[in-house]
Parts: C-alpha cells; structure tokens; sequence
C-alpha cells in the first residue's frame, strides 16, 4: 500500500504486484543462465572426467608418458655409439614405438581431463635416465658404450613394466588397464631381446624381471 493524494493508503491492484514479482524472476533466471554464469555449487570446482578414470589411471597414464619421453634421448644415442647391431636396431624400433605409444598416452590424459604439462615430465624417478646418466653415455663408444646403455635401458623397461602391472591390478577404465596390459607385454618381450642384444652380458642387471632397479658402474 502507498499513501494516496488525500493521506489515506493506496492498494496495489493485485495482478500489477504479481507482474512485477514475475519480471524480476525473469532477471533473476537470464542471469543465471547467461554465459559465464552458473548456480553456486558445493565444494571446489573439478574437472569432470568422461569415461570416469580413477586416481590410478591417471597417475599410470602421467608415469607412463614421462618415462617414454625422458627415454626418448638415450635411444637416439644408440646408432653412433653402439658396435652391437642388433642393439642398434632395438633402440631405433623402441624409439619409434615409444613416440606413437606417447601419443596415446596423451590422448587419454586429455580425455580424462588432464592435458598440459606433465608433471613428473622433469622430475628423476625411478627407471628414469637423468641428466648426468646422458652425459656419460655421450663421452662412451664401442662395448663400453653397450654395456651402460643397457643398463640404463633394463632399468627404464623394468619401470615400464611394473608400472604397467600397477594399473593393471587397480586401474578402474577398461580401456586403459588394455593398454597397461599390452604395454607390459611389449615392454617385456623389449627387455628379454635387450639381454640378447649385448654379447658379453650386463653385469650389475640380473635380477627378477619387473623389479625395477639399476645398480651403477663399478
């Protein structure tokens, strides 16, 4: 009610409180729904993740790819350093399969809500060739060079493999655990031809497959 001319109250017709009423609904709602704009939700905001993977795929998934991409530089030393051909030959198809299994990995990181920068991309874990293992294998040739490729090698397929069984064992989507599981195989039949492929053995790398480890120069 308003006062009117004469001091005495003044009622609103009914039906105008109800289109005022309903106009400022209707601001209310475009407001909401405007682009940019969203209802107030509980808790911070996530990525929303379709197909729904667990913590493990995607930590299996970010190891995966880091470890294929620190890999990647060791194996282009291989064809000028190394006297063993068939050692050659294995870094060369490695490094060919290990840029098209990169490639997947980060298909389904960004499926999974998760691309960009790797995290573990510039982090030395285990399986890893570091910085200083590079630089030594640059200042090797001949058997010398052979012998700590290989182990270097051995140790990044080993880590490939138990990781591979990691997210076989509790990964949660289907379609990862298949990819785990036909990269532990690729990678184990890729150890057991790097052990052929150096002629007088790698000293300091005969332990049970799928432990990953490396055991340094003495």
């Amino acid at each position: 009610m308003t006062p009117g001319p004469s001091g005495r109250a003044r009622v609103r017709p009914a039906g105008r409180v109800r289109r005022v009423a309903a106009r400022a609904l209707a601001l209310v709602v475009a407001a909401l729904l405007a682009p940019g704009c969203s209802a107030p939700e509980d808790g911070p905001a996530t990525v929303r993740q379709e197909p729904p993977y667990n913590a493990t795929d995607v930590a299996w998934l970010r190891l995966a790819e880091a470890l294929h991409g620190r890999a990647l530089p060791m194996l282009a030393l291989a064809p000028e350093r190394s006297r063993s051909r068939p050692l050659i030959g294995l870094a060369g198809r490695l490094a060919a399969a290990h840029e098209t299994g990169r490639a997947r990995l980060r298909t389904l990181l960004a499926r999974a809500g998760q691309a960009g920068e790797n995290p573990h991309a510039q982090h030395d874990m285990p399986g890893m060739p570091t910085s200083a293992d590079l630089e030594a294998l640059r200042g090797l040739r001949g058997d010398a060079f052979d012998r700590r490729f290989a182990r270097l090698a051995g140790a990044y397929l080993d880590q490939l493999v138990l990781v591979a069984e990691g997210e076989q064992r509790s990964g949660g989507d289907a379609e990862v655990r298949r990819l785990a599981a036909g990269m532990a195989r690729r990678h184990a039949a890729e150890r057991a031809e790097l052990r052929r492929s150096v002629p007088h053995g790698i000293n300091g790398w005969d332990f049970p497959p799928g432990r990953a480890k490396l055991i340094s120069d003495q």
